[in-house]
């Protein structure tokens, strides 16, 4: 759900128990909060707002708040009803019954419904390919309205994932009226039951949404139970950076990532504050599974004793813009757990000589070690021609030395480097993932993703049995102990060594109250209102 991930206006808090109640407007919202307008950056034009005729990133951040799924990924991460109050799995995974929520309508004035969803999914199914939840959503064998607030999904296959595909925006649920008054050209007619509505689109320079007063089913997680405050979210479409930065000093411009360059000065800026998140994935040293000598996992683990993720953090990020990572699921994401910290092989440069050594790897009198038969031991590291990655690969380079290892790096254009992996030519690869669910597995380190996003060439019967059950048990508190297993295991059999989570930092202009956050970062607006 787009529009809660990213940013939203907040109540006050009484004065004293016996203070009288503010005056409210339409939705029951204090009318005191009520106006004002925040202004985003769009760095290229949206090419549509048809949510399903698109993947692109900043056409989802806009129709995110315009359309609505039915659940919401909430500040823990769980999975929330939003247009649907509840929703029962079969017995056999292979169908999801959900109850809608009454007394919802489309900024159209059309009722929501089950045959609203029934005709949003089934035109997904039939137009939806450019769509980035299209594949999961071809394993739907049919869609039922039973009554006006029973909707039945039934699958083909089970499939775990579809809960986060359900709540992202590409799930929105369209007003069957309006796309047949568009007559299916709904790229500039978008109409939902978000809390916001459509206002203008002018191609190349902004795009307006303005506040839906009647919208009163705002997620459980806000105090402001009716409409939002915010009178007018803007878009503006300014593609070079340097432009951004001129529009945020000169305030036609609320909110902008930053760059690290520009931290110190906008972190002393009393116009703004920093709000910091995480990304959704992390950035590993993977080993090549399938190439000698890292085919053995106690080689893989001695080496990874030696990578001091700290020094990473700090020297390359200066601590801003990056977390050290102890696991293979980010902290950003569902299925993260602390209590996986403890399988961590963390820098010890000790274990890392004392591993290499019990592997007959030893060193000579210049202290650089030899493999077990002799020959200089000097792994190849992969990575891409970014400055960051040759900076990391170059600590690393260091940090290995430390143990007596010669480390070379090579560094590729990124198709090169997508091209080369597949064909078990490196030794050692740095990359990383975006990815906002578990599943994140079966891309990148099961066995039939070898030839393609499996990087490391890693396969392991047992992490492979962890990852169909992931994919296929909905339940998911069981789910999440699948997933912590499939950490477990992949931590100590260390095909990769997770390094760091990236840290994006935002500022936004001070006269903005109220924003909400959750434990990874991510802005909630529905609370915020704007200081006149």
């Amino acid at each position: 759900m787009n529009r809660i991930v990213r940013l939203a206006p907040a109540l006050l808090l009484a004065a004293a128990a016996c203070a009288a109640p503010a005056p409210t407007g339409q939705g029951g919202t204090p009318a005191s909060k009520v106006g004002g307008s925040v202004t985003f950056v769009a760095t290229t034009d949206p090419d549509t707002l048809d949510l399903h005729q698109t993947s692109n990133p900043v056409s989802s951040t806009i129709f995110g708040w315009i359309y609505e799924p039915l659940i919401y990924q909430d500040l823990d991460n769980t999975y929330k009803g939003l247009l649907a109050e509840s929703w029962a799995v079969s017995s056999d995974n292979r169908a999801i019954t959900f109850k809608l929520r009454k007394g919802v309508t489309f900024t159209d004035g059309s009722p929501f419904n089950a045959e609203a969803v029934k005709f949003t999914f089934e035109r997904l199914v039939r137009v939806g390919a450019k769509s980035p939840i299209f594949e999961t959503f071809k394993n739907i064998a049919s869609a039922e309205a039973k009554d006006e607030t029973t909707f039945v999904l039934n699958m083909k296959e089970p499939s775990a994932p579809i809960f986060h595909d359900l709540q992202t925006a590409y799930a929105g649920i369209l007003s069957p009226s309006a796309v047949k008054a568009a007559n299916d050209n709904i790229g500039r007619a978008a109409v939902g039951t978000g809390p916001y509505k459509l206002k203008e689109f002018q191609t190349g320079q902004q795009i307006t949404l303005e506040r839906n007063a009647d919208y009163k089913w705002p997620p459980a997680l806000f105090a402001n139970r009716g409409a939002p405050y915010i009178q007018e979210l803007r878009y503006r479409v300014i593609p070079e950076p340097a432009t951004q930065l001129a529009a945020l000093d000169a305030g036609e411009v609320d909110v902008l990532g930053l760059a690290a360059k520009d931290l110190a000065r906008y972190s002393a800026d009393g116009r703004f504050k920093i709000y910091d998140s995480f990304t959704y994935g992390l950035t590993y040293l993977g080993f090549d599974a399938k190439r000698p000598p890292f085919d053995n996992a106690k080689l893989r683990q001695a080496l990874s004793r030696a990578v001091n993720k700290s020094e990473i953090v700090q020297v390359v990020f200066e601590n801003k813009l990056a977390k050290v990572s102890c696991c293979p699921i980010a902290e950003s994401i569902q299925g993260y757990d602390p209590k996986l910290k403890d399988f961590e092989l963390g820098y010890d440069v000790a274990k890392a000589k004392a591993g290499l050594d019990e592997l007959g790897y030893k060193a000579g009198a210049d202290g650089l070690r030899a493999t077990p038969d002799g020959k200089p031991f000097k792994p190849v590291l992969y990575t891409s021609t970014s400055d960051t990655h040759g900076k990391i690969s170059t600590l690393l380079q260091a940090q290995f030395k430390a143990v007596g290892v010669d480390l070379q790096i090579k560094q590729l254009e990124a198709g090169a480097l997508l091209a080369a992996t597949p064909k078990a030519e490196h030794d050692l690869y740095l990359n990383g993932y975006s990815w906002n669910e578990p599943d994140m597995f079966s891309l990148f380190l099961s066995c039939d993703r070898i030839a393609s996003s499996n990087r490391v060439l890693y396969c392991n019967p047992e992490l492979e049995a962890l990852i169909r059950a992931g994919r296929t048990e909905l339940d998911q508190g069981k789910r999440m102990k699948i997933y912590f297993d499939a950490q477990k295991l992949t931590m100590q059999e260390a095909p990769w060594q997770p390094l760091y989570m990236p840290v994006s930092k935002t500022a936004i202009n001070v006269k903005i109250q109220d924003l909400k956050q959750g434990q990874a970062g991510g802005l909630y607006w529905h609370d915020a209102w704007v200081k006149q």
